[in-house]
């Protein structure tokens, strides 16, 4: 287990800066149609696929005579975006303002020379998503040159009534995907063949060196392989699949198993529909996938020094293993150890030498049958969200007498509401559909329509929570103008409950509660309030999380620690310091609505790579990684697009609101100072 820390470490040079995903929904809203602009019957037969080639030649012809002008005007009035996830930018981008967005567009289709223009794939859906919010949704695809690659795409129109009461169709979203490289397409029959020998073998060399053996890693060593590129995975835990196995007994996820599914594996049938995937699920498929496909892990290991030589180009690892130290010889190294996941977090508690009980962080719980076998009686469970109610209905069942310290008010959402067929509930209708609907469209979007459905959810059974709040709890249900699981998920990395039930043990009175305190201080019998209050208990349990959202708080830690420092020898050589102190913040969204650091090339840093968050993203960002790594491998990974361009409307290098020119400049003088 890692060292329990009592504070979240901060950083300097923050960039890119992290915003709040909150205020870009106020800042950024999704527009409203005003009720009657389109009649749906309008809208039958092909009338949405005619609309969508008609924008489609618009923009191509806009695009091929370079006329800015023309491009802006297919445009929605207002705010409207391009999200680019490697085909135009090779990076992971999203652009907003009709002027930027095309000014943007000219430049990076002239950068890869888009060949016979940009077609429309199938037939164009009308969406009548609401009474204020109707759209045509199409798919496009395009061929790139330099380099050449398959891409992919999604247009969302929108409705302008025009002055003679007939009706235009406009872009407000588009974004576009890079689907495969041309010298090597993704090749699943790849995935068969044997693994790497590494049994005995001291000293050996691979194209990448993955940090990690869970979901993330496996997912990106799959589709490394189907790639033609070699991986090897350093896995801490003794077995594949460990890293659930060896979590508390009770453990479920709160979700569709569909959303879960891993690339080219999913689940098996009878783990799916309104089954919870359970620790042994999880790790059971793990395994099978590791197995399945011949993926190179070398688990048991202990990272003892990384380093980087900038003469030959190489990352050095040495790491410990039962057998003996090896040492690995990589091009890129991955670090998908998880977000949130490493430093056990517990607040600082005055006295704690007093205490005569069981103090444990959640990470160290198993079952509250494992407490009682202890002689514990009575435990006090710290913390409000998903873990805390795990553990809380576990120790309950077993017989002890538990008590929850709600330190503020949370979030709580009923799991049919997250599987819901207009939510997470859509995977169970296609996986490939479900990924396309939610993770093409900008963060701040998709949250938004998302907190509109639950809020629309909640406000029809608006007393669902009542008896809740009436037994003290300081529930936020989703009407709460703060609620949005898109701001936990993406900036919290939790800090919400997905209701399975867990919250009926408070309203009946079934364990013990304690509100809007928090603990200060230990007795000898139990834990000091910041209310004068006291309370016994055996044992405490603290589901406070982790201190490292930011991947950077462990990564000196993770590459081999100050120990790691002795191998650096001369000025051509990384340590584990140097490399922190290059990467970029991770976790959280920048100002464009992106994750920040993940899955992407960090400015101050070759070949170095963060591979994580949700199973969702492990599955879409493996490909997105995978990409990247195979592109460079090949000599063929252009630059990162990084900057935001002035358009041509403009001459001050501002518009919409967004800096320009300035951005790069500032961006040059950040790695000046990690250098």
């Amino acid at each position: 287990m890692a060292a329990i820390v009592n504070e979240v470490a901060s950083h300097d040079n923050e960039y890119p800066p992290q915003v709040d995903l909150r205020e870009m929904f106020d800042q950024q809203p999704v527009p409203i149609i005003a009720p009657g602009t389109v009649d749906p019957a309008s809208m039958a037969g092909d009338e949405a696929t005619k609309q969508a080639l008609v924008v489609g030649d618009a923009l191509n012809a806009a695009l091929v005579t370079e006329d800015a002008k023309s491009l802006e005007d297919l445009f929605f009035p207002g705010l409207v975006y391009w999200k680019d996830s490697l085909a135009l930018t090779y990076h992971l981008r999203t652009f907003t303002g009709a002027a930027v967005v095309a000014a943007g567009l000219l430049e990076t289709t002239k950068l890869r020379g888009i060949e016979s223009g940009i077609q429309l794939e199938g037939p164009a859906q009308f969406i009548p998503a609401s009474p204020v919010l109707q759209f045509i949704d199409c798919s496009i695809s395009f061929k790139t040159c330099s380099p050449a690659a398959s891409c992919s795409g999604r247009v969302l129109l929108l409705p302008v009534k025009k002055d003679n009461g007939s009706l235009e169709w406009k872009i407000w979203i588009m974004s576009t995907r890079l689907e495969g490289l041309d010298l090597q397409p993704e090749d699943e029959t790849l995935l068969k063949a044997p693994g790497k020998q590494l049994e005995g073998v001291e000293r050996f060399e691979t194209e990448v060196f993955i940090i990690g053996g869970g979901n993330a890693a496996i997912a990106l060593s799959a589709r490394l392989k189907a790639l033609g590129v070699e991986s090897v995975m350093a896995e801490r835990n003794a077995r594949p699949g460990d890293n659930w196995a060896n979590r508390y007994d009770c453990m479920k996820f709160h979700i569709p198993t569909t959303f879960c599914h891993l690339p080219f594996m999913d689940y098996a049938e009878e783990l799916t529909g309104k089954h919870m995937l359970t620790r042994n699920d999880l790790a059971g498929q793990v395994r099978r996938y590791v197995e399945a496909f011949n993926l190179n892990m070398i688990t048991s290991a202990k990272i003892k020094s990384t380093v980087y030589d900038g003469s030959s180009k190489r990352w050095i690892i040495k790491f410990q293993t039962p057998s003996g130290q090896r040492t690995a010889i990589a091009k890129h190294v991955v670090q998908a150890t998880g977000v949130s996941s490493q430093k056990p977090y517990i607040p600082g508690m005055a006295d704690s030498q007093l205490y005569k009980g069981v103090s444990i962080h959640s990470e160290l719980f198993k079952s509250g049958k494992e407490l009682k076998a202890k002689g514990v009686k009575s435990v006090i469970v710290v913390g409000s969200a998903n873990t805390a109610f795990d553990v809380l209905e576990d120790c309950h069942a077993a017989g002890l007498q538990a008590t929850m310290v709600v330190r503020s008010p949370t979030y709580i959402v009923p799991v049919e509401y997250v599987c819901d067929p207009r939510s997470l509930g859509l995977y169970d209708f296609g996986v490939a559909m479900a990924d396309r609907m939610f993770l093409t469209l900008p963060p701040f979007v998709d949250g938004q329509l998302a907190r509109g459905l639950f809020r629309m959810l909640a406000s029809e059974e608006p007393d669902r929570y009542k008896p809740l709040a009436a037994a003290g709890f300081p529930v936020m249900d989703s009407t709460h103008p703060t609620s949005s699981l898109m701001h936990n998920l993406l900036e919290r990395s939790g800090g919400h409950y997905v209701d399975v039930g867990g919250t009926n043990l408070i309203v009946e009175g079934k364990v013990g509660l304690k509100a809007l305190v928090e603990p200060v201080g230990f007795t000898e019998t139990g834990l000091r309030f910041s209310d004068g209050s006291v309370v016994d208990a055996d044992a405490v349990v603290w589901c406070t999380g982790f201190a490292d959202r930011d991947v950077r708080a462990v990564t000196v830690e993770i590459l081999g620690g100050a120990e790691a420092e002795a191998e650096v020898k001369g000025a051509n050589m990384l340590g584990p310091k140097d490399v922190a102190a290059r990467m970029e913040g991770t976790w959280g969204l920048d100002a464009e609505g992106e994750v920040r650091g993940m899955w992407k090339r960090h400015l101050g840093l070759d070949n170095y790579w963060v591979m994580g968050g949700y199973t969702q993203q492990h599955r879409w960002h493996s490909q997105t990684l995978g990409l990247q790594i195979k592109a460079e491998l090949e000599g063929v990974l252009p630059p990162a697009y990084r900057k935001t361009p002035t358009p041509a409307s403009t001459a001050s290098g501002q518009a919409n609101g967004v800096k320009g020119a300035n951005v790069v400049h500032e961006v040059s003088e950040l790695v000046e100072a990690a250098h």
